[in-house]
């Protein structure tokens, strides 16, 4: 039972936040859609049709335009132009008390799946945080030299159980080692605070 509970729950959540979301957006489009289709049909004649009849009509055509309004987002998200309109916009919403707070949060819990692996997140490292003797666990993010050549990581410890936020270190590339954990497995550690991660964890020295 506790297994199968184990299995459902996070489907039941994610199919609950979808719906909410939905029925969110549609239920302002679809008054609307509503009077948009009772005049075509009146239009063209049809006058006695089922009252479900319509309704479904209606929600597939609230459907329609929610789909194109989502990539028509995407399309304009694409455009230097777009993308200003938007920073413009969400600077506003940031600016409101309370809204703003929870816009940033959702806006940096969304990035924080989306990263791409080979732009953002190179791997998963060890490093000695926050005293020698302590490891945590952090995410590659590039390297970078100083003005002798000498190599250092450039890697980003998440705090747990909210990996959108943490600290960002610039550490040699002698005291970074490298783990076989990936990303997600990664994610789910720090996300659980611990609960849920491999029971071996290897680590070896970085290649430089």
């Amino acid at each position: 039972m506790l297994s199968g509970l184990l299995v459902l729950v996070p489907f039941a959540v994610t199919l609950i936040l979808v719906r909410w979301l939905f029925r969110l957006v549609t239920g302002l489009i679809r008054p609307m859609m509503d009077k948009l289709l009772s005049r075509m049909l009146a239009a063209l004649g049809y006058h006695d049709l089922p009252g479900p009849f319509v309704g479904i009509m209606a929600m597939a055509l609230s459907v329609l335009v929610l789909l194109t309004l989502i990539y028509l987002m995407g399309a304009i998200a694409q455009f230097v132009v777009g993308r200003r309109i938007i920073k413009l916009g969400e600077d506003l919403v940031l600016k409101i008390p309370l809204i703003g707070a929870v816009y940033a949060a959702a806006k940096q819990l969304v990035q924080a799946f989306t990263f791409s692996e080979k732009a953002a997140l190179k791997s998963v490292v060890l490093v000695e945080f926050p005293r020698p003797g302590f490891k945590a666990v952090a995410f590659l993010t590039g390297t970078l030299q100083d003005g002798a050549g000498k190599t250092y990581c450039k890697v980003f410890i998440p705090t747990a159980p909210n990996p959108t936020t943490g600290f960002f270190q610039i550490v040699p590339v002698d005291q970074v080692r490298q783990t076989n954990m990936g990303i997600e497995d990664a994610f789910k550690m720090i996300l659980s605070g611990g609960l849920i991660g491999p029971e071996v964890l290897e680590d070896r020295p970085l290649s430089k």
